[in-house]
């Protein structure tokens, strides 16, 4: 388990500061680990559950996916490294910190690998698939022992699958046949958020958000705000609203959707 005791620090790597996680985990290493682990003689070798438990255990550690170059940003004034990349963390979790993989995180490894090899047992020949999840084909074939090579796109299943049994289960609820009301009326209403898209110019000025919600009775809805508390609440919130046009989800055009105007707490 990860020790979150303390906040993160940051300690200099290469005439730059990078963050130690909690003030104790450091992947300074890890980069320079794959690549012995990748072009020498090693000790290591991986199946496909210790990949993904340790791509579960690194996201853990950031907040949302953080690609292969890390994240960075301005931290008191000096420019720093504020994440390691999900790949980064997971090597330094495989070879330095294995001891923070849990039961839990193995019991999901398994339910995410039964998922993945039911999704593709069919689409092998697809030719609707994504680079990534033709990759994933590669990944889940053959032997339970992976390429190397493989471990960047491990790093990123488990995001992967979250995004897709959420919209799994969001296209599941959006079975309502009709809208939310009709054009022009009042509705009060309550809604999840489940996408928000910031615009820091609108065609009518200002700035904003372009939030895509779900109502408590499974009605799709969209609106503008530039209420920052409504398109970022992690919490179902009772609105008052106005219909504006009726239509369908831009992603699905089997899915209704209503768009709102005029939302308000209530």
């Amino acid at each position: 388990m990860i020790d979150t005791s303390k906040k993160h620090t940051y300690i200099e790597f290469e005439n730059s500061k990078v963050v130690k996680y909690y003030d104790k985990y450091d992947f300074t290493g890890s980069e320079a680990t794959f690549r012995d682990i990748k072009h020498k003689d090693s000790p290591y070798s991986f199946t496909k559950e210790e990949l993904i438990t340790a791509a579960l255990v690194a996201d853990k550690f950031n907040d949302s996916y953080v690609k292969t170059s890390g994240k960075f940003d301005i931290d008191e004034g000096e420019f720093k490294k504020t994440a390691f990349s999900n790949k980064d963390i997971l090597v330094g979790v495989l070879t330095k910190y294995s001891d923070l993989i849990t039961d839990a995180d193995r019991e999901k490894a398994t339910t995410i690998l039964e998922y993945l090899d039911t999704k593709f047992a069919f689409q092998i020949l697809a030719e609707t698939l994504t680079e990534f999840e033709s990759s994933i084909t590669k990944f889940m074939a053959g032997d339970r022992t992976v390429g190397l090579n493989m471990i960047g796109i491990a790093a990123y299943i488990p995001t992967y699958y979250s995004s897709n049994t959420k919209n799994e289960k969001l296209k599941d609820r959006s079975t309502n046949s009709g809208h939310l009301g009709r054009i022009g009326e009042k509705v009060d209403t309550e809604i999840e958020i489940i996408g928000r898209k910031y615009l820091a110019e609108t065609q009518y000025g200002g700035s904003g958000y372009m939030v895509n919600a779900i109502t408590s009775d499974n009605h799709r809805v969209t609106f503008f705000t530039a209420n920052e508390d409504i398109a970022n609440s992690k919490k179902n919130i009772k609105v008052s609203c106005k219909i504006k046009a009726l239509g369908t989800a831009w992603n699905d055009e089997n899915v209704n959707e209503t768009k709102v105007n005029y939302v308000r707490f209530v």
